[in-house]
């Protein structure tokens, strides 16, 4: 009796699990989700499962439901959308890898500026551009892999090989024994600045203690005095210039006595006749005095 339970348990858990593990399966094929079909069509190889997500702009809208294998060289896809998504009609579909281990899922990429209208249930969406798979993605890898061998190898050549690396380590080397020299020669010259500074400052103090700051104070009040008086006689002096300038005009204008006798030109012919008629008199009285002194004494 004992037996026959323990295999009754045994059959009892056997099934729950196969029941578990086809119930996972089912679900994960979104069996129970609810959606609306829209279909599609690739070319072989491209990995697609039932179950796998599906991708409006980057955002899971739904899953791929059905997948037939034509002879024609493609796959007729039906891939259900959640109620609650609408696909902006313009759209295209795509296979996109969504990780290392061959994972992939339908990409459906809208039409930019998006349009209002959107597909209905039963419509298909057509094919776009193809994404790169992971294949052509670790080509590439492989590729680039092989150029940078082959610039590592150049670079081996060039800096180990030909000892440019010994070079380089040689100039930082000389270049830090500059960086040193520069330092002290540097230390030096500050030193150097730093004592010539005390000195200069020594001298100032020595011509402050020396210099007398009443006698400066009275050779800037008779500085400043000085200054005043030379104002005073340039002003003295630009009046007396005025009224020099005021009498030469009144003289040039004829008027006056100054003024008549530099614009009259007959007083020049009078003076000179006038002149010659005194040396003419002075002659004569000189030749006969008696005509014109007449002295007796009684």
């Amino acid at each position: 009796m004992k037996r026959r339970n323990e295999v009754s348990v045994g059959i009892l858990i056997t099934v729950a699990v196969v029941v578990l593990v086809l119930g996972t399966l089912w679900l994960a094929r979104g069996k129970l989700k609810a959606g609306y079909p829209l279909y599609t069509r690739f070319a072989w190889g491209q990995n697609l499962k039932q179950g796998q997500p599906v991708l409006l702009a980057g955002v899971s809208v739904g899953y791929v439901g059905d997948v037939n294998l034509r002879r024609d060289g493609f796959l007729d896809v039906m891939i259900r959308i959640d109620d609650q998504y609408t696909v902006p009609k313009g759209s295209t579909a795509a296979v996109k890898p969504v990780g290392i281990f061959g994972d992939v899922a339908v990409a459906l990429t809208p039409p930019i500026p998006v349009p209002a209208a959107s597909y209905s249930p039963g419509d298909t969406v057509p094919p776009g551009p193809a994404a790169s798979d992971i294949g052509q993605i670790m080509s590439r890898v492989d590729t680039i892999g092989v150029a940078l061998t082959v610039l590592m190898h150049s670079l081996q050549q060039q800096i180990v090989e030909a000892g440019t690396l010994k070079d380089i380590n040689k100039t930082v080397a000389s270049t830090a024994a500059l960086s040193v020299q520069l330092q002290k020669v540097l230390a030096q010259q500050n030193e150097n600045l730093t004592q010539t500074m005390a000195s200069f400052r020594n001298a100032a103090g020595h011509l402050s203690t020396l210099a007398d700051s009443a006698q400066i104070d009275s050779t800037i009040k008779n500085l400043r005095k000085t200054s005043e008086n030379g104002a005073r006689l340039v002003a003295n002096l630009d009046s007396t210039n005025t009224e020099i300038r005021k009498l030469l005009t009144l003289a040039q204008s004829g008027n006056g006595t100054i003024g008549k006798f530099l614009t009259d030109s007959t007083l020049y012919t009078d003076t000179h006749r006038l002149l010659r008629q005194i040396d003419s008199l002075v002659a004569d009285i000189k030749a006969n005095p008696k005509k014109y002194i007449n002295v007796r004494i009684f």
